[in-house]
């Protein structure tokens, strides 16, 4: 986290709000937390009252009348103003705060440190790296990319913005995973690909250039129980998931390893 942000909110695995390393423990009823993770997507931007309402009351018939809006604005701001009083008091320069706006509010976000948006400009910063075929610095920023992943975007919140939001992050994750565990099984680096490997099934467990990177270290390494295993855990979860028999390039680099040839199969281009 940057030295200047004294506010930091982290959104992968558990939602945490924090300001000067103290988290806000108590979160009133009703929607004032929700509300907060939605603006977090739009922050420093105006967003409507008819948006807010079909994020956070879908199934409200009508938001002309309806107070549940300001009762949220209203709440998450006594939360927000509670935990800044000591942080205002010491002249530090962060905010976090909801603006009333003529068409809507709009959450101010000054020197607030956020995980997924830390996470998006290192993916971003890495991938012109890499695409410069600077891959150092690339292998540098994915690494600090994927150490902030500490779970799904807001874990467990099933609504369609959160859930969006959540495979966005995950397809990125993925991404970066897979630039690393190739840079690591060209280096030879076995250890390496394995456990990059368990990530990224931990992201997306039917993600096939996964098990067939498995498949091919373990082929290298003389290990051809663990290419059994691999291949009918990934024919498994095809099968029970998704009705359906892992790709030709799967089944090939499977042949090809159990008869004793090396294979790397490598998910992503390095650039």
């Amino acid at each position: 986290m940057g030295g200047d942000c004294t506010i930091s909110v982290r959104t992968f695995g558990t939602f945490n709000v924090s300001f000067n390393g103290d988290p806000v423990e108590r979160w009133h009823a009703g929607k004032a937390r929700k509300l907060l993770q939605f603006l977090l997507l739009h922050r420093d931007q105006t967003v409507s009252r008819d948006i807010l309402y079909d994020a956070l009351w879908p199934d409200a018939l009508s938001s002309t009348n309806s107070s549940a809006l300001k009762v949220a604005v209203h709440a998450l701001r006594k939360i927000l103003q509670q935990a800044q009083k000591r942080h205002n008091a010491e002249g530090l320069s962060s905010s976090l705060q909801v603006l009333t706006c003529e068409s809507g509010y709009r959450l101010e976000t000054r020197n607030t440190w956020t995980d997924f948006s830390e996470f998006e400009s290192l993916v971003d910063r890495a991938h012109e790296a890499q695409k410069r075929r600077d891959l150092h610095l690339a292998d540098e920023l994915y690494g600090q990319a994927v150490e902030l992943y500490q779970g799904d975007f807001l874990t467990g919140l099933p609504d369609d913005w959160a859930a969006t939001q959540r495979e966005w992050l995950r397809s990125r994750q993925l991404f970066a995973l897979g630039f690393l565990s190739a840079r690591h099984l060209k280096q030879g680096d076995h250890l390496s690909v394995i456990d990059l490997c368990r990530r990224m099934l931990a992201v997306d467990s039917l993600h096939e250039d996964s098990y067939r990177m498995l498949i091919s270290v373990h082929a290298e390494l003389g290990q051809l129980a663990q290419v059994q295993r691999w291949y009918r855990l990934c024919v498994k979860r095809l099968r029970d998931e998704l009705q359906v028999p892992p790709d030709d390039e799967t089944q090939r680099i499977y042949l090809h390893a159990l008869r004793g040839r090396q294979l790397h199969a490598v998910p992503l281009a390095l650039g």
